[in-house]
């Protein structure tokens, strides 16, 4: 080692460096967090890393002599080349401006890689909206923003509460995507639902929202075969200020929102956040077929005087035709909701930082499950997260926790639901560069333990705990200054089957321009339900004795054709090997053998004038049911087989827009669980307007009215029809120095 170190000491002699400032073009603000790389002019060896400061400031050492091209990168922003020829021992200063990605083909993603990389050079399909999308509309949630995108089915079944599921063979009540807010899994632990209406991600504090559409097992592990979702909020240190939300709107709805971010002695940053809702439910309809199906499902008591129906919605009526009247459970229409949430981040320098998160939320509404709709009364959601970010290291452990809270009850049986789950995960990565095989790494692990007090139809469980290991690679190889090579894998240990699953990824990435890029990928993923502490434990339930074992074949298409054109598309082919359906009551989950289908998404947008804005996406699968072999009955894919969006948007003098945006979906059957029939074709006309108010600089409203033709339809089997919903909104935003001196950009 000593002697090795003569020839390098020697070598440093005739190197140079590279420093600068990455700034906005637009108000010359520092960014941090840029990404800077310095690669070598004539191949795509990456030959230096490094990332901005507090100051956006960054410092490149130890270059040899030779030509360089410096590539800058930062997340929302236009890539940037600038060409550097390094003499002897020469240090040079080079100062980057760079400016707002209008289409965001250049932004940074994290999701599809879990590193930082290009929309464009990611190696799987994925949709960003940025804050500018995601507060267009004023509505009851701010997953609604994803309806818009491409690949992406949003089934609203109640106020506030969207079933999300990503391309292909998905259920509107199955687990869904893999759901994580802040890089922390945010899905109710026992459950195993995507409670969005339960989640900290408010309108207000929302940065943006990745959607990976398709498999994900080879990062993410077993069972992540539905997509990614990732919320990202806001940095304090980026976004400081106070910032407060009032909306109301149809069924009594209202909505209050706050947000409360700073930076104190310029190394701690701070965040509050929290919301309150109320509203009427959408009701059933006993006079309706469908509805009185739903309804007929309901628990049935004898005596009217029931104890057990102390508390409860019900109807008494003679049901069963012996002339004494019974008493039946009917849906309520409460819809009640509250969160709270906290940051709290110190910086030791430009790039590490300790953050500790936490939150509570409590939720009252109905819930399509599984096992049944059931009514959630106060169900509580607590979660707790401590992350160190460290440079290219990333290390977090995190805490969830759900209570059912008193009177929360299952409607087929009415049976108290006491849902008492505990996950505790942890998570470590590590990012390198190798620049003898020009490959940059990731390697990493995670540990996932649930723990069940108790569990729906309330059975003990004795403290049983579910827990997963595993741990992942990835490296990234570019093989000609456009072409990028992705390989990773990841092996998960499941306790409850005793067994390792493997889930590999490989994808080549094409960029014949800086615009311009095309994708083929492979992906294996292995969903295993029997892992589900649900199936394992709650009553009714047979849990599938083999994992079904998901292969996607896909490729794609994302570009940017003139200055006002952007095209996505996507194909792909995908085979299911075991196909488990839960079908009946009691639930049971049948093996419908193996199924193929394939499909396509096209999105596009275009920037007909400086006022005038177009956009639209299609959705196409080859078939919606699939045979489920001899005495089995059809396989459903529970999700439309084509649905076609789109809209314009049209500014107006003063910082007023106004828009409209029409959704058709085919009808689609569903057959999952206790949920069997078909849901008709619907197409839906919605109107916007967004207005800043130029007398009070921060202040903006905006009103959309959904469904504004008021057609009366349903989005998943089971769930009440719904009609138009108006809504308005009332944002007002203070603006606030950044801990750094330099006044926030508003988003």
């Amino acid at each position: 080692m000593l002697l090795g170190l003569v020839p390098l000491g020697a070598m440093a002699q005739g190197t140079g460096a590279v420093t600068g400032t990455v700034v906005d073009a637009a108000d010359g603000a520092p960014l941090v967090g840029a990404t800077v790389r310095l690669r070598a002019a004539a191949a795509p060896t990456v030959v230096r890393r490094g990332v901005t400061g507090e100051t956006g400031t960054y410092q490149l050492d130890r270059i040899r002599p030779g030509r360089y091209v410096l590539e800058v990168t930062s997340l929302g922003y236009q890539r940037r080349h600038v060409h550097v020829t390094m003499e002897v021992g020469e240090s040079r200063s080079v100062d980057v401006e760079l400016r707002r990605d209008a289409f965001g083909l250049e932004t940074i993603v994290e999701a599809p890689s879990r590193t930082r990389q290009r929309l464009l050079e990611a190696p799987a399909s994925t949709t960003v909206l940025e804050p500018a999308r995601i507060r267009r509309e004023a509505t009851t949630s701010s997953v609604e923003a994803l309806r818009a995108a491409e690949g992406v089915d949003v089934a609203q079944t109640g106020i506030d509460r969207r079933e999300v599921a990503l391309r292909g063979f998905n259920s509107a009540v199955s687990a869904g995507p893999h759901v994580r807010t802040d890089h922390r899994e945010a899905r109710a632990p026992a459950l195993g639902l995507n409670l969005y209406s339960v989640m900290p991600n408010t309108t207000l504090d929302l940065d943006r929202i990745e959607a990976v559409q398709g498999p994900a097992g080879a990062l993410y592990g077993t069972g992540v075969d539905g997509g990614v979702l990732h919320f990202v909020t806001r940095d304090p240190f980026q976004d400081p200020g106070t910032s407060f939300a009032l909306s109301g709107g149809s069924r009594r709805y209202l909505n209050a929102q706050f947000r409360q971010a700073g930076v104190l002695g310029g190394a701690v940053g701070y965040k509050f956040t929290g919301q309150w809702g109320r509203a009427d439910e959408w009701g059933l309809d006993p006079d309706n077929a469908r509805d009185a199906a739903e309804l007929g499902r309901y628990r049935v008591y004898e005596d009217p005087e029931s104890p057990a129906l102390e508390g409860r919605n019900f109807v008494a009526r003679d049901v069963d035709g012996d002339g004494s009247a019974e008493a039946q459970l009917r849906r309520e229409d409460r819809y009640r909701r509250y969160n709270v949430n906290g940051l709290l981040r110190y910086r030791f320098d430009r790039t590490t930082s300790l953050s500790l998160r936490g939150g509570y939320a409590s939720l009252t509404s109905p819930l399509q499950s599984p096992i049944g709709t059931l009514q959630a009364s106060n169900l509580g959601y607590t979660y707790g997260q401590l992350r160190l970010d460290a440079g290219d290291l990333s290390a977090q452990v995190g805490l969830d926790r759900n209570l059912s809270g008193d009177g929360t009850y299952l409607y087929r049986t009415g049976n108290a639901i006491t849902d008492e789950g505990t996950r505790v995960d942890g998570q470590m990565q590590y990012a390198f560069g190798v620049d003898r095989l020009n490959t940059e790494v990731l390697v990493g692990s995670a540990l996932d333990v649930t723990r069940l007090q108790s569990v729906p139809g309330g059975t003990t469980p004795d403290e049983e705990a579910f827990s997963t290991f595993g741990t992942y690679l990835q490296t990234i190889t570019p093989l000609a200054p456009s072409v990028s090579l992705t390989l990773a894998g990841r092996a998960d240990y499941l306790s409850v089957r005793e067994e390792v699953q493997f889930s590999p990824r490989a994808a080549l990435v094409y960029t014949p321009a800086s615009k311009h890029a095309l994708r083929v990928s492979y992906n294996r993923t292995a969903s295993v339900p029997s892992a589900s502490p649900l199936l394992q434990l709650a009553p009714e339930v047979s849990a599938p004795p083999r994992a079904t074992v998901t292969q996607t074949l896909e490729v794609g298409y994302k570009g940017q054709v003139s200055d006002r054109l952007r095209i996505g598309v996507d194909g792909y082919y995908e085979t299911r090997d075991d196909v488990f359906v839960p079908v009946g009551i009691p639930v049971e989950y049948q093996n419908g053998g193996a199924i193929s289908y394939g499909g396509f998404d096209v999105s596009t947008e275009l920037r007909a004038s400086d006022a005038l804005t177009a956009f639209g996406t299609m959705s196409v699968v080859s078939d919606d049911s699939f045979e489920g072999g001899a005495g089995r009955g059809d396989i459903a894919l529970n999700a439309p087989a084509f649905k076609v969006k789109g809209g314009v948007d049209y500014g107006l003098p003063h910082g007023t827009t106004i828009g409209a945006t029409v959704h058709h979906v085919d009808d689609f059957p569903v057959r999952f669980g206790p949920y069997t029939g078909t849901v008709d074709a619907y197409t839906l006309l919605d109107v916007r307007l967004r207005s800043s108010l130029p007398a009070v600089p921060g202040l903006s409203v905006n009103v959309t009215a959904q469904n504004v033709l008021g057609n009366a339809h349903r989005e998943f089997v089971g769930s009440p029809a719904l009609g138009r919903m108006v809504v308005a909104r009332l944002t007002y935003e203070l603006p606030s120095p950044r801990g750094d001196g330099v006044p926030k950009r508003h988003p």
